[in-house]
């Protein structure tokens, strides 16, 4: 029965997620037109550019998804649908204090073995600080991530995600104070030279002048960068949050839930005023001008929504991997996952690499493949030790 459940988290991971990621690329890459009329018998094509407009949809969906699954698997629970759901945590004293001892995990040792929540008089949930926090980071880094698909292609931002290492080794040091095992180091060098070799020799984009592919690829490149720094500060700090808080108050479908519920709200807010740098003066606000598109071009809310529901139903595949296998097994399907939506993107839309580059994704996956090594060597080994104890 385990080897069944094993099956389908990692089949409905590959699958979601390969289709989400073919999604993205659709959405950000094909033109979408009118039917031709009197006034109007050449309508020139138009491309979907409301990259926030489809994070806050992406949000609102995964809300949606997070709490019936959430619901689901605690069906004919006694406790209170605020606490299936993990929302009595976010009132200032809903926290229990929680006390873990330090130890390593994920090939990190934490610097302290004081994780006890804060207690006493507060005006606000130390975990809903964090959730805002968390919520922020993702929303701006993924629509970096967006964004950069105007310049670079979908194969250069899987690579340059595939490098998620570089940043949370980082923010994890110089942040979180953690120490890393050697052979972290080693696997950013490695996964930095293969994204070097992807960019310098990627060649340049047809129907550009000379000037043009230099210019888009160094756009792309830093649009990619803060992505990942986004990223890694992310996942640091949910690391953190699990590591303070203790996943018996904070669990991840729980997180699942109220990030992308902050995440929506700060989107829609963004998208619902004129800000800075966003919306020109004088000119409709961001969600008016995603509505107007898809008024005009019904047809991308097939898109839209597909997106949608495959990364909402990929999260929880995500997260029911991690609940039922552990980091190990999920870090397996996900490097691999990554590996295959690279692939089928090039073959589904003729991309083409160059033995540099070809050589780059090499050197990237070498990386990768060492980093999946020693999480299983660690895993096998805290096995043994469990053993040793028990016998």
């Amino acid at each position: 029965m385990t080897l069944v459940q094993l099956g389908l988290c990692a089949g409905s991971i590959y699958a979601t997620f390969l289709i989400w990621g073919l999604l993205q690329e659709r959405l950000t890459k094909t033109p979408y037109t009118t039917p031709a009329s009197f006034l109007h018998p050449n309508p020139q094509p138009e491309y979907f550019r409301s990259p926030l407009f489809l994070n806050t949809i992406q949000a609102l969906f995964s809300s949606i998804v997070a709490c019936v699954y959430l619901l689901l698997r605690n069906r004919g629970s006694s406790k209170p649908v605020a606490q299936i759901l993990g929302l009595h945590t976010l009132t200032p004293n809903g926290i229990p204090q929680q006390t873990t001892a330090k130890a390593e995990k994920n090939g990190f040792t934490p610097a302290s073995n004081d994780t006890r929540a804060p207690a006493g008089s507060r005006w606000i949930s130390p975990l809903l600080k964090r959730y805002v926090l968390i919520a922020a980071l993702q929303s701006t880094a993924s629509q970096l991530g967006f964004l950069s698909l105007r310049y670079i292609s979908y194969p250069t931002l899987t690579i340059a995600k595939s490098c998620k290492l570089v940043p949370v080794l980082i923010i994890n040091v110089l942040l979180y104070r953690r120490k890393f095992a050697p052979y972290k180091y080693a696997v950013v060098v490695l996964v930095t030279l293969g994204i070097y070799l992807f960019m310098a020799f990627a060649p340049p984009r047809p129907g550009k002048k000379s000037k043009g592919p230099e210019s888009s690829s160094l756009v792309g490149l830093l649009l990619c960068f803060l992505n990942l720094v986004l990223d890694g500060a992310t996942n640091s700090t949910q690391d953190q949050v699990f590591s303070k808080f203790g996943r018996k108050t904070v669990g991840a479908g729980q997180m699942m839930l109220v990030m992308n519920m902050i995440s929506f709200l700060l989107m829609f807010f963004t998208l619902s005023i004129p800000l800075p740098f966003l919306s020109a003066p004088g000119q409709p606000t961001q969600l008016v001008t995603a509505l107007e598109f898809t008024e005009k071009h019904p047809e991308v809310w097939r898109d839209i929504i597909a997106y949608a529901l495959a990364g909402a139903v990929g999260q929880v595949s995500i997260f029911e991997t991690l609940q039922r296998f552990g980091s190990l097994t999920l870090v397996s399907i996900t490097v691999t996952r990554k590996l295959f939506t690279m692939l089928l993107s090039v073959v589904v839309y003729k991309h083409e690499l160059n033995r540099a580059q070809w050589v780059g994704v090499g050197v990237v996956f070498t990386g990768i493949a060492i980093e999946a090594r020693e999480k299983r060597r660690e895993g096998l080994a805290k096995n043994k030790g469990a053993l040793g104890k028990d016998a």
